[in-house]
């Protein structure tokens, strides 16, 4: 009811409120109520908090809305960890992982998370770089470590192929 022990699909908790039919009740936007209608392609929404709201699909993942008299042209696309955002403030990209998320052309609104610590904004921009950099970094690194022993791996192939052969040339010749 109130999504408590509720986990997204990284595994963290999700938001705690409740969400019914025609009522909404969270930690922070309070309580509201709405009322939903669609005529053909047109969805017609009434919220207590957010007012009246006109809207239509114009393509896939892409909106045009009335909200109280405001044109809104709304867009969200992903594709794997990068997200495509369209808000009448612009366009933003962001690349999501275990940590938060890092917003590439907004690091304003940048998240990081830690040891049960949430922070938002320019500070946690710059700590979710950091931790980008170091995964990175491990990777290359781990990718090299592979590589290494891959190469190794071919080596002693040679060498043993070489061995074998050559045990095989002296039994041959000692039995001939």
């Amino acid at each position: 009811m109130f999504k408590i022990g509720k986990k997204d699909r990284d595994g963290r908790q999700v938001r705690i409120e409740h969400t019914g039919k025609y009522t909404r009740a969270s930690r922070t936007g309070g309580i509201s109520v709405r009322a939903e209608k669609k005529i053909g392609a047109i969805n017609l929404t009434a919220n207590s908090s957010k007012g009246l709201r006109a809207s239509t699909r114009i393509s896939n993942g892409m909106r045009a809305a009335l909200q109280n008299g405001r044109f809104q042209l709304i867009g969200r696309w992903r594709s794997g960890p990068i997200a495509w955002n369209l808000s009448k403030s612009g366009v933003s990209a962001s690349f999501k992982n275990k940590a938060g998320s890092f917003n590439f052309l907004k690091p304003q609104y940048s998240s990081f998370k830690f040891a049960g610590i949430h922070l938002r904004g320019r500070k946690a921009g710059q700590i979710q770089l950091l931790y980008i950099l170091v995964v990175f970094f491990i990777f290359i690194l781990q990718s090299l470590i592979r590589l290494f022993l891959f190469c190794l791996w071919l080596v002693y192939l040679v060498i043993y192929l070489f061995f074998s052969l050559l045990i095989g040339f002296v039994q041959g010749v000692r039995g001939a």
